[in-house]
């Protein structure tokens, strides 16, 4: 797109007032209640301005920031009256669009209750992501907003140096935390003392807190026991055209059932508060007594894992005569196992149990130290991985699909909310044959089922690099969710593969012909071409669909395009085809 046509498709967007507003909640754990909607603006859907970092970019580029933000506060202003929102609005403002030769709290206010909402239901919220090119300016213009009844955040804590200064002279009624600092804060101890000192500042200066970016279970039971309950994230809602909130995950059943989706060793360790290697035997077997269902005690040394001292190996040393007074003494090295398996976080459960089955012919190890980049991180039992793969088998079993034994639709389901939960990038991939009925008809519903068969192997021996998810939706269609290499050609190989196969299956004299006549679908008797494979491929990430039932629709579209192909190959977005490589590279 060049700067003439993004210019111009810009000066489209405002001045025909095409901006959308999506709504994500900010949930008040403790009353388990929806405390306010922060307002988020989109281009058109089929705009290359569509998403927010583009149009804002754009905004940024064109020099009409300022315009951008007023059409988006208009337009977030009618959407709040249309679903009659009696929540706190949390809207998002550059400091330049407070700067007074470019607007003023007068018209701000004006704009935003010309609507009939009312300033103390809105709150301001100031990114430390921007420049402050006048400090003084902006914070006086941050006090005169607040006395005609605003209520003002500081958003993004933690990405800036101004945050701190500003927070201390114009004392915000809330102050959001970075999701920078969030994700994964049960697993980060930097990240948790970062978040710890600010709940106390918070509690300092009267401001009330939250939490952006939660997304699993793990990261908001570690917030709310720490004493945040005001949370915002994908967890609890994606932003939507709609206004709601998924307040099912404050339960702890589900929040335990979400929790049990991942795949990742991460999820199965438990912390326990590491030994350092000078600690004693007499120490460790203290610990041990105090808490009786610990079997293991991980040895650390600047946060690198040396061994495990086993409880068992300690009551053999203290067992014998004289055994703890001869050894209270000696540090936990003499006698912990050097050998223990070590794996990281993000490695898979069907990795850890691979391994643990590798690592002796002869001993099963009972415990595994999970760690992240190298750092200990909690400590995984044996126990918990069969348990986990047990559960998983029969689950996969009680929703295979009959015919290929592959995942289902309830399981290809749960993988997709499982990889859009995550947010990271993916590509979907939906397969389906091409003029199947006339070949079943002719050649008989085992035939048919042979051909079924042989595509679902011919999927999985082309998809099978790590990443690769298979899936059987019913029928001839088969659904894939990859993030590896060479997508398109992958996806080609299948269709040749799948081509060469269902040749050999036709009698002689309509291979030479390459047409079949049988009945179509309103009982009249035509031609059609031998059986084909059509491929859709989708880009699929949280950005892009917000939920399973999306994706599924969106999958939908690109098979329709792919019949229509010439070459049976269709990106639902060719302007996009490059995102394969985007995926490969992240």
């Amino acid at each position: 797109m060049t700067a003439r046509d993004q210019a111009r498709e810009l000066q489209r967007i405002i001045e025909q007032q095409l901006i959308s507003t999506l709504f994500q909640p900010i949930v008040d754990c403790r009353n388990r209640a929806v405390l306010g909607y922060e307002v988020l603006s989109r281009g058109p859907s089929d705009s290359p301005l569509h998403g927010a970092p583009s149009l804002f970019q754009a905004g940024e580029q064109c020099g009409r920031v300022i315009g951008l933000e007023r059409a988006c506060l208009m337009e977030a202003a009618r959407s709040c009256l249309r679903y009659g929102i009696d929540h706190l609005i949390f809207v998002n403002v550059s400091p330049g669009l407070l700067a007074p030769d470019m607007f003023s709290e007068e018209r701000l206010e004006a704009m935003l209750t010309a609507n009939g909402v009312k300033p103390g239901s809105i709150v301001i919220e100031l990114s430390e992501r921007y420049p402050i090119e006048d400090p003084e300016q902006l914070k006086s213009r941050l006090i005169a907003l607040k006395r005609r009844g605003f209520l003002i955040a500081i958003d993004d804590l933690g990405t800036g140096y101004s945050g701190l200064k500003l927070w201390s002279e114009i004392q915000p009624d809330f102050v959001k935390i970075d999701r920078h600092f969030i994700r994964d804060v049960d697993h980060d101890l930097v990240k948790k003392e970062f978040v710890r000192s600010v709940i106390n500042l918070c509690g300092r200066l009267g401001c009330r807190l939250i939490a952006e970016g939660v997304e699993t279970g793990a990261e908001l039971a570690l917030l709310r026991s720490m004493g945040i309950h005001l949370i915002q994230g994908y967890l609890l809602g994606r932003p939507s055209p709609f206004p709601g909130a998924n307040l099912d995950v404050l339960d702890d059943g589900m929040m335990a059932r979400r929790n049990r989706e991942t795949s990742d060793a991460g999820y199965l360790g438990r912390f326990i508060e590491p030994l350092s290697p000078t600690a004693t035997l007499g120490e460790a077997w203290d610990r041990l007594q105090a808490s009786p269902s610990v079997f293991a005690l991980p040895v650390v040394d600047n946060d690198r894992p040396l061994g495990l001292l086993h409880k068992w190996r300690l009551m053999e040393v203290f067992s014998t005569t004289y055994g703890r007074s001869l050894n209270e003494r000696k540090t936990v090295q003499s006698v912990m196992s050097q050998d223990a398996l070590v794996v990281e976080h993000d490695e898979s459960i069907e990795a850890v149990s691979q391994s643990l089955l590798e690592d002796d012919l002869y001993y099963l190890k009972q415990h595994f130290i999970v760690t992240r980049d190298g750092e200990y991180m909690g400590l995984g039992s044996t126990r918990s991985i069969l348990k986990m793969l047990t559960q998983r088998r029969i689950e996969q079993a009680r929703h295979a699909n009959p015919l290929s034994q592959l995942p289902g639709n309830v399981m290809i389901q749960k993988e997709a909310e499982m990889r859009l939960r995550r947010g990271e990038p993916f590509v979907c991939v939906y397969f389906d044959i091409d003029h199947f009925k006339p070949f079943n008809d002719l050649l008989g519903y085992v035939e048919g089922d042979e051909v079924i068969l042989a595509l679902a192997r011919q999927i999985r021996s082309v998809f099978e690099e790590e990443g690769d998810w298979v899936g059987h939706i019913g029928g001839d269609d088969f659904v894939v969710f990859c993030n590896g290499t060479d997508i398109e050609g992958r996806c080609r190989r299948v269709q040749q593969l799948f081509a060469a196969d269902a040749l050999k299956r036709y009698p002689e004299g309509i291979r030479e012909s390459k047409q079949i006549t049988a009945l179509d679908r309103d009982g009249r008797e035509r031609c059609f071409p031998l059986v084909s494979l059509s491929a859709g491929l989708i880009r699929a990430s949280s950005e892009q669909c917000a939920s399973a039932a999306e994706l599924a629709t969106n999958a939908s579209m690109a098979k329709s395009g792919a019949k229509k192909a010439a070459d049976g190959l269709f990106w639902l977005d060719q302007c996009e085809r490059d995102f394969e490589k985007t995926v490969c590279e992240q």
